[in-house]
């Protein structure tokens, strides 16, 4: 077993104005020495620098892998326990990382674990415990490596969005619980990088349908393709994104596909014992 109990994974794509503030933040968290940290630079053309985390395991992507495959390259070197995906513009708290894995570590029938998410400047009172949640934001998602490999990483056909509900929902189809810690938070300043979310509004209409005929029920699936064909006029003379259209066109030619990943997720998938290191 690793003497490693947090590995870090950190995806950066042209976050060189992001990265300074989160050194900081990761400076100011005595916990953040127990910890490994890996960065996967997704082919950035910025000034982004190895300086800002100089003990960091630093993977250099020659093309822009997308995020669920940079997470997948960082936890297949990654040595501790516990993994945690983590985005460039969030700013994290005290031992948040060793609060994290002191609930999963009393929980073992959890597969996924977050933080409570801010908006800058946003304040709440914190609970206490953990609560479920169907899905939750991939930020900084904490599994246990373990789990992680049993459901078989994040989906790399999904190169942006919603490729932490599907994971979430995945383990969920498995037995597993997916949960926020009540009692812990980060500040996440969101679509802070990889353009904003109009820029790849035809990866979410893709990748929502895709994840939704995976592991959902077919009313469920019916009722995201509905409101997405509902929206998909106004989308098309709002954006000009003919795009739009192949988000749907993406589904249609991979269904047989499609069904029997669905048929393989919904027959169980093989996990470790819970909880197991």
């Amino acid at each position: 077993m690793s003497d490693i109990r947090v590995s870090i994974i950190l995806v950066t794509y042209n976050s060189a104005h992001l990265l300074p503030t989160l050194a900081e933040s990761f400076a100011a968290d005595p916990g953040a020495a127990q910890c490994e940290f890996i960065v996967v630079d997704n082919a950035s053309t910025d000034t982004t620098s190895t300086l800002l985390f100089p003990h960091a395991q630093w993977l250099i992507q020659a093309t822009n892998l997308g995020y669920g495959s940079a997470c997948n390259r960082g936890a297949t070197v990654a040595r501790g326990t516990y993994v945690v995906f983590c985005n460039p513009d969030i700013l994290v708290t005290p031992y948040w990382c060793q609060r994290l894995m002191a609930h999963l570590e009393a929980h073992p029938e959890v597969a996924c674990i977050a933080p409570e998410t801010r908006y800058p400047h946003e304040s709440a009172p914190l609970g206490s415990g953990i609560a479920d949640r169907d899905t939750l934001p991939g930020a900084a998602l904490m599994m246990r490596h373990n789990f992680w490999h049993a459901l078989g990483g994040f989906d790399e056909r999904m190169f942006l969005y919603w490729e932490d509900t599907d994971i979430c929902w995945r383990a969920q189809r498995a037995g597993l619980r997916t949960v926020v810690a009540r009692d812990v938070e980060i500040t996440h300043q969101r679509n802070g990088s990889g353009g904003g979310a109009q820029t790849w509004l035809h990866l979410y209409i893709q990748n929502g349908i895709y994840a939704h005929l995976k592991t959902q029920s077919w009313a469920r699936v019916c009722m995201f393709v509905v409101k997405q064909l509902i929206a998909l006029p106004w989308r098309l003379v709002s954006t000009g994104d003919r795009r739009l259209w192949h988000a749907f066109t993406w589904n249609i030619q991979r269904l047989s596909q499609t069904l029997k990943i669905r048929r393989d997720i919904l027959a169980r998938l093989p996990l470790p014992s819970k909880g197991t290191p």
